[in-house]
């Protein structure tokens, strides 16, 4: 089994998709080069395959059809890790026994008792987000109190993360159902989509068949969901049509009772993951107060906080329209959703993921409803959408020159677009170089299948026509000294500005989140740079969400720009500590100023570009001076 620190070599190596040193790598998870080396090691030995791929010269990488041809179960491995030892109890308690028995249950999974004791600490952390979940002891017994709704969205979200990086491998989810065959109810639920013409998000289809299985285990178990009262709405909609017509099929192979505020739940939660609708629906809010209006205020205090207008964007304003509305019937039933894709949006997109907190904050002032990570990630993917409308236009224009036959080019090409369509768009493919041809494009980039000498100002990269891994290297080397160039000028500078020595930490002997943002955010307001509520709104903004990252850095920051002039404080801790889901060595204090709104976006654009490069974070993480920091900054 492998543990937490192994799992996280996987997932870093997963997001970067390129080499990495294990130099580079500890800096990240705060171990030596030995440690890396031999978990890898033990991870190639643990899948009996190559699936990280290494290189005397450029160090690591994730085999990715290695990882693609992966099949674990999970279910038959003893638990090793906390976390593992936790989804068995709870796993137990749900469909197995009301009462589990501690000593047995050490001697299932081969540890002390002791370690259970421990584990169940693990577990009513677990438990915190759910108000009515509790363990209840009997001695050496334990059962798992509170209602249904919760226990049944304890357990998807438990799934989620147990099996997160392979949820679209369906034979996996189905060994977690062994009671009966989830994939014929998959196939089932996909034959009523079908017969009612009805469209989902397909990304998040094996979130609903994660619910839906878990529902019926329940169900076997005799434990209903109370749904507490009528929802005409729901009623007369196609989706409790599917989920009645559903049940009632399942029914007669599982021989269950199914009651009608099931059909109600799973009708909501179709509904929830239903692609946004395209009519312009009005929902009064409250006397007066439309979702409409709601969404226009958003639209505006996004302008005026971020500097991003998206006032126009008339698919933004239907989406979250729609979403809004159906995040209301959610809350209303007391029905939450998990997003398959939390982790990738909130760490891979952090600006996105900012801009989706100050909404979600609105949205919960304004309504008067609780809204969590999973609802702030489904807001982030309407506003990453429109940003990306707006932002195609900032996509590095590239030409390619190819003398090749059509169909060759055309899968050249189509390759190149899979791989960084994020980051750039092919505005044009000629055979031969012809600069009036060239200059009439407007390029970014040239990329070229054959040897090429031009006088243009243009960066050129020479690439083989079938893209291999070392011509994606080129390419993303390429896109990089573009970013540098970009950012450079309009960042760097005022970057050197805002981080001053009397700010800069090194060695900062500090044990939690809470003693370093108090002692960061007094050093500025003593200063006379912040506002006395600086510490306070950075405190709230870190309950809402933590800003580490995987990469063992954090970005603590306030909602607001309340500051009386921009700063960035920075701590290199003496030892690492563990900062919401990981262990943060480096800590980015930002004070922006209310007129200063534009750098926060260049700022995020720019730590985008960071975490994409793994020797510039590693070189900011081994700083051991101011100049030294800057200078990894800068060069």
């Amino acid at each position: 089994m492998l543990n937490e620190r192994q799992e996280k070599i996987i997932a870093i190596l997963r997001n970067n998709k390129n080499w990495m040193t294990g130099k580079e790598l500890s800096a990240f998870l705060n171990v030596s080069d030995r440690t890396i080396r031999s978990d890898i090691a033990y991870i190639n030995l643990y899948y009996n395959d190559m699936l990280i791929e290494s290189n005397v010269k450029n160090g690591y990488r994730l085999n990715m059809e290695a990882l693609s041809n992966l099949n674990i179960h999970s279910d038959q491995m003893i638990p090793q890790t906390s976390f593992q030892r936790c989804f068995y109890i709870i796993h137990e308690l749900l469909f197995k026994k009301n009462e589990l028995n501690l000593v047995h249950a050490a001697d299932e999974v081969f540890v002390s008792y002791s370690s259970i004791e421990n584990d169940l600490k693990e577990i009513k952390k677990i438990l915190e987000p759910y108000p009515t979940l509790k363990l209840v002891r009997r001695k050496n017994y334990i059962s798992l109190g509170g209602n249904e709704e919760d226990k049944r969205e304890l357990y998807v979200n438990l799934l989620v993360k147990k099996i997160k990086g392979n949820f679209l491998n369906f034979d996996l989810l189905a060994t977690l159902f062994p009671n009966f065959d989830i994939l014929a109810v998959k196939e089932l639920l996909e034959k009523i989509f079908k017969k009612y013409n009805y469209h989902g998000r397909e990304m998040e289809f094996p979130v609903i068949i994660a619910y839906i299985g878990t529902a019926i285990e329940r169900m076997l178990c005799h434990k209903y969901i109370q749904a507490g009262g009528g929802n005409e709405n729901i009623a007369n909609s196609v989706e409790f049509s599917i989920a009645w017509e559903f049940y009632k099929d399942v029914s007669k192979t599982l021989h269950m009772e199914i009651k009608e505020d099931e059909i109600t739940i799973l009708a909501l939660i179709l509904r929830g993951k239903r692609q946004a609708d395209t009519d312009n629906r009005v929902l009064l809010l409250n006397y007066d107060y439309t979702v409409n209006q709601l969404v226009n205020d958003i639209l505006e205090d996004i302008y005026i906080q971020f500097d991003v207008d998206l006032r126009k964007d008339e698919d933004l304003k239907k989406g979250l329209s729609a979403h809004i509305q159906l995040l209301l019937e959610r809350k209303k039933k007391n029905i939450h959703i998990s997003n398959l894709f939390l982790d990738e949006l909130k760490y891979k997109y952090p600006f996105f993921f900012e801009m989706a907190i100050r909404v979600g904050k609105l949205i919960g002032d304004k309504l008067n409803i609780t809204i969590d990570e999973n609802d702030i990630s489904f807001i982030e993917e309407h506003l990453g959408g429109a940003l990306e409308r707006m932002n195609s236009k900032n996509k590095y224009r590239v030409i390619m020159i190819n003398p090749n036959n059509q169909a060759l080019s055309s899968l050249c090409i189509k390759k190149i677009e899979s791989i960084f369509h994020e980051r750039m768009i092919i505005v044009g493919s000629i055979n031969y170089f012809e600069k009036k041809e060239v200059l009439k494009a407007k390029p970014d980039l040239i990329l070229t299948t054959v040897p090429l000498e031009h006088n243009l100002n243009i960066l050129t990269v020479q690439i083989s026509i079938f893209v291999n891994s070392e011509d994606e290297i080129k390419i993303f080397k390429a896109l990089n000294s573009l970013d540098s160039d970009r950012f450079n000028e309009k960042f760097v500078m005022s970057f050197k500005t805002m981080i001053e020595p009397r700010f800069f930490y090194f060695d900062l002997d500090l044990d939690t989140p809470e003693k370093v943002l108090s002692f960061m955010s007094d050093e500025l307001y003593n200063a006379g740079l912040v506002e006395k509520d600086f510490k306070e709104a950075v405190l709230k903004r870190e309950e809402l969400s933590p800003t580490s990252f995987i990469y063992s850095f954090a970005i603590p920051h306030p909602l607001s720009a309340i500051s009386k002039e921009s700063k960035i404080s920075v701590a290199l801790l003496k030892k690492p500590i563990q900062w919401g889901e990981f262990q943060v060595k480096l800590v980015l204090l930002l004070a922006i100023k209310e007129d200063n709104q534009r750098i926060i976006r260049i700022f995020f654009d720019w730590l985008s570009n960071v975490v994409s490069d793994s020797k510039k974070l590693s070189s900011l993480m081994k700083a051991k001076s101011y100049d030294e920091f800057i200078n990894s900054i800068i060069e």
